[in-house]
């Protein structure tokens, strides 16, 4: 019979119902971010948008740092790529919807496309929810 020592690398089993409050949480939590990445607003050109809290997936703009809407694309733009690895990206299959602009660290204006799903409007409670 072989016996494992405990140690650092020892896989410790816990009875089911243990430990469930982290899993719980990160459930809510998942489900939270689900509902506002659904939760859609309208932009418009020249309008100033921000992050969703939870949904930023690109370096910039950084969190509550405003970027300008330049364009909303009538249709989804998706990055073209023919590599197998692209799948296992999560830019794959993202719908690019809104060409933003920022400012780079040098105080360059730069555009970029975005998921118009991981934005709302920067001064909600002046324009309102669908501002």
């Amino acid at each position: 019979m072989t016996h494992l020592k405990a140690g650092p690398k020892a896989v410790q089993l816990l009875p089911s119902g243990a430990n469930e409050g982290p899993a719980i949480e990160y459930g809510r939590r998942l489900a939270e971010l689900a509902d506002a990445m659904d939760t859609l607003h309208t932009f418009r050109k020249g309008q100033f948008v921000r992050w969703k809290a939870g949904l930023k997936n690109r370096a910039s703009p950084a969190y509550n740092e405003p970027a300008v809407v330049r364009e909303v694309l009538a249709a989804p733009v998706f990055d073209a790529c023919e590599q197998a690895r692209c799948a296992g990206s999560p830019y794959f299959g993202e719908p690019l919807t809104l060409v933003l602009a920022i400012l780079d660290p040098e105080g360059d204006f730069l555009e970029f496309r975005y998921d118009g799903r991981r934005f709302e409007p920067a001064n909600r409670e002046q324009n309102g929810k669908d501002a």
